[in-house]
């Protein structure tokens, strides 16, 4: 059972010090237990109701339809594909140039898109974060092995990349584009500013130069699926992986 802790006496103790050097000797907690025995306030329920409705009308919209449930499987899947198709094209979009890849640690995306009406709510609990989408500029050098630690992990959803992942979890055959990376150029990829920052053992993008988009993985995947309703269509899935595992 959850417990809150009232610390009424410490507050007002700290309140009366304000301006005076004492040293506080004695705290006093009162332990409060929380059940769903406990009776709503129903002030309080009338006094968020406004709000509470606007937020509920808000978390049903509709904002597309999916033919059918779509996962995220090994390496992504075609839940993996649709984020990281929805982020690149935001990416393009803002900026007008090219971006070569999008990738996304899978822990970011959580559950499965459901068949049927696609809500904010529903696309809220798939991207619960708001990880904001940055565009890292990288060397073919080092974007290759961060595809080698990808692939090390067992794949992550990526696009505009294809590569093998052998079974010592080797990432060989890379391509982007359709084209080999070449160590000595410069590449552009959106990732997610929690990624950029070191996170998910991403330590190789730390130091690199970041542009923001200034929007957020969710926010990009709701415009990417406006796309398709705006033009009366279904949401589009891709289940053809970017990642293809070879068995020796």
């Amino acid at each position: 059972m959850l417990k809150a802790i009232s610390i009424s006496s410490f507050t007002c103790l700290c309140i009366a010090c304000i301006g005076h050097s004492q040293t506080v000797s004695t705290v006093q907690f009162q332990y409060h237990s929380i059940s769903s025995s406990i009776q709503a306030d129903s002030a309080t329920q009338q006094w968020l109701k406004p709000y509470n409705d606007s937020i509920e009308k808000y978390l049903n919209t509709t904002i597309g339809f999916a033919l059918e449930n779509v996962y995220k499987g090994k390496g992504g899947g075609a839940l993996g594909n649709l984020v990281t198709q929805a982020m690149l094209h935001q990416a393009q979009t803002k900026t007008g140039t090219t971006i070569h890849a999008a990738m996304l640690h899978p822990a970011s995306i959580k559950g499965y898109l459901a068949q049927g009406n696609i809500t904010i709510g529903s696309l809220t609990q798939l991207l619960p974060y708001n990880n904001q989408l940055v565009i890292v500029s990288i060397s073919g050098l080092h974007l290759t092995q961060f595809i080698q630690q990808m692939a090390a992990d067992g794949g992550w959803p990526i696009c505009g990349i294809k590569y093998n992942i052998t079974p010592q979890g080797n990432a060989t055959n890379i391509y982007i584009n359709n084209e080999p990376i070449i160590p000595g150029n410069t590449y552009q990829i959106v990732v997610t500013d929690y990624m950029k920052n070191g996170n998910y053992k991403c330590e190789i993008l730390k130091l690199l130069p970041q542009v923001s988009l200034n929007t957020n993985l969710r926010e990009s995947c709701k415009v990417y699926i406006e796309s398709f309703t705006n033009n009366h269509e279904p949401l589009a899935i891709n289940k053809v992986s970017p990642i293809n595992y070879v068995y020796e």
